[in-house]
């Protein structure tokens, strides 16, 4: 399943983006998220987007983090948490 990230990748997103992740956990379905349009984040985006890798990585759903912007490369970078998200 193919999906989108925001632009925007922030606390103040988080609740919805949260929500949002765990739709598309429940599909079951190996998971391509694209991050073509991410231009701003911060730690508690990164955090939520980390956590949802874990739960996919944890019931064994095949997901891949595609065409990441260099503002999120950056901050998932500083965070250590590059092995995590295996970004391309």
């Amino acid at each position: 399943m193919d999906c989108l990230l925001d632009e925007c990748l922030d606390i103040s997103t988080v609740m919805d983006a949260t929500s949002t992740y765990q739709q598309w956990l429940n599909q079951s379905a190996p998971l391509k998220i694209d991050a073509s349009k991410v231009m701003r984040v911060d730690t508690a985006g990164i955090q939520a987007l980390a956590s949802m890798f874990t739960s996919a990585k944890a019931t064994e759903i095949e997901i891949q983090l595609i065409n990441s912007t260099d503002t999120l490369l950056e901050g998932i970078s500083i965070l250590g948490l590059a092995e995590l998200f295996e970004t391309h």
